[in-house]
């Protein structure tokens, strides 16, 4: 029986704020300030237009306005070229407007400013996915889940990548922490089923697509539902 995986479909996007270089400000109505005056009022104005430019990306990103989003992100950069999260965040609009290597390209200057963001190697790891760089990918996966070990959603990542790469009893393991850490988690089901059919564990297989159906249904994502249904179908007879 041909059984297709699920691919892992989600990126992310997370919020951080940085403090900026200061510039000195002009003094307001005659009033003299000290240097340390000024240099704290400026910054604190910069802060405020690096924050509200970064906010209405994000905003414009949601509404599929990507255009607008990598407009934001670029002036968020441009005022404070330290702001990873601004890279990262505007890599996801570039992906999502099929700029897969400008995606990356920015993912990994976020990663350079800020190694210790779990989030930002799984972000590179699902575009390096979609450019069947597969290698790279798991080595992004591993790099999140050696910063974040609860990490559901890498986990899942990467075992797609090894199911894609008949590597089973890694994708099978993969799998299997992903469900201990999200007992909801229907694609994990799913893709654990598709794991076991290919180790021949065909009861195994049949309980997980079980499983998988029944929370599918439950969430109602029908598609994924009716092919669950399929799988049980196909074992059944």
């Amino acid at each position: 029986m041909p059984t297709i995986p699920i691919l892992p479909s989600q990126l992310v996007v997370t919020t951080i704020f940085h403090s900026i270089e200061s510039l000195r400000f002009p003094n307001i109505a005659g009033k003299v300030f000290s240097a340390e005056q000024a240099e704290s009022r400026q910054e604190a104005i910069l802060k405020a237009s690096t924050r509200k430019f970064y906010t209405q990306g994000l905003k414009k990103l949601k509404q599929q306005d990507l255009h607008g989003a990598i407009k934001n992100f670029t002036a968020t950069i441009n005022i404070n070229p330290q702001f990873a999260s601004a890279y990262n965040d505007r890599g996801m609009a570039r992906y999502k407007l099929g700029e897969k290597q400008f995606a990356v390209e920015d993912v990994t200057t976020a990663i350079e400013l800020n190694p210790c963001r779990a989030k930002y190697y799984s972000n590179r790891g699902f575009m390096l996915t979609r450019l069947k760089d597969y290698t790279a990918a798991i080595a992004d996966y591993n790099s999140a889940l050696r910063l974040n070990p609860n990490f559901t959603q890498a986990y899942f990542n990467r075992g797609a990548i090894r199911l894609q790469m008949q590597n089973s009893l890694a994708a099978l393991a993969d799998f299997e922490s992903a469900i201990r850490l999200d007992r909801d988690f229907a694609k994990a089901y799913f893709n654990r089923g598709v794991t076991r059919y290919k180790l021949r564990e065909v009861q195994g297989a049949f309980e997980d697509f079980q499983k998988a159906a029944g929370l599918f249904k439950l969430q109602g994502r029908m598609d994924y539902y009716q092919d669950a249904v399929s799988k049980i179908t196909k074992l059944w007879y």
